[in-house]
């Protein structure tokens, strides 16, 4: 089963390629380790730009919620959404910079959040690093979502929340690289390991998507009977979003 997620493939080539070129800049310094970690931390504001997207296509052409109390939709959901994911990048955003400040020159404190996003946009090699996760998670999309019509098998209501799991797990991806510059006083060491910890799990959550073989294979083996198939087949595909 590893090995059908792990090995490089037509579909996940976007995945390797990202990886690849994270490390190629590192290893000609084209950009400062440092930026790597950063960049990542600032991808949690690239999902939720496109998650704003998925909201819409789903409001138009998705599900209708079965929820009588939950029945945004549309611009609204989409405000409520840019709010609450606002309120939430604003609080992960001071507790980072809160544990970077002491160890990263130039940051200062925590709750000073513009200036220190500021200051992590100006590191060397940012505005590369940055192209290459928007071209990934804008591929991502398109594949994951997009050209498959996964938006018209979901309600507002469902989506709503998908995003924050990967969000959770990224977030503590990048606190992990944290503690690794601090144990081993190298950001190289820490950049490197973040890129293969997000290269594993971008190729775990990719495995899952609608209609793969990994889906079949992971939902056979969790399901108890024939009747719990599409329910977990959906439950699934939802841990890719």
């Amino acid at each position: 089963m590893w090995k059908a997620i792990l090995m490089p493939t037509k579909s996940t080539s976007i995945l390797w390629a990202n990886a690849l070129f994270l490390l190629l800049l590192l290893a000609f310094n084209l950009a400062a380790p440092l930026t790597i970690v950063f960049a990542y931390f600032l991808e949690t504001i690239i999902i939720g730009i496109i998650h704003l997207v998925k909201l819409w296509l789903v409001s138009k052409y998705g599900q209708k919620s079965t929820d009588p109390n939950n029945q945004l939709s549309g611009i609204p959901l989409m405000l409520f959404f840019t709010v609450h994911y606002g309120m939430f990048v604003a609080i992960q955003s001071i507790f980072a910079f809160s544990l970077f400040q002491g160890s990263v020159p130039g940051l200062k404190d925590g709750f000073d959040i513009l200036y220190n996003y500021k200051f992590i946009l100006g590191y060397e090699g940012m505005q590369l690093i940055l192209a290459s996760i928007i071209l990934n998670n804008v591929i991502y999309f398109f594949t994951n979502f997009w050209q498959n019509e996964k938006y018209r098998e979901y309600s507002p209501d469902r989506i709503f929340m998908k995003p924050y799991l990967r969000i959770f797990i990224q977030q503590f991806v990048v606190i992990l690289a944290f503690f690794f510059f601090i144990i081993f006083n190298s950001g190289m060491i820490a950049a490197v390991l973040l890129i293969f910890f997000r290269l594993f799990l971008d190729l775990v959550l990719f495995s899952i998507k609608k209609d793969s073989r990994m889906l079949e294979i992971l939902t056979k083996k969790i399901s108890k009977s024939p009747d719990q198939y599409a329910e977990v087949s959906k439950q699934l595909q939802e841990y890719s979003e």
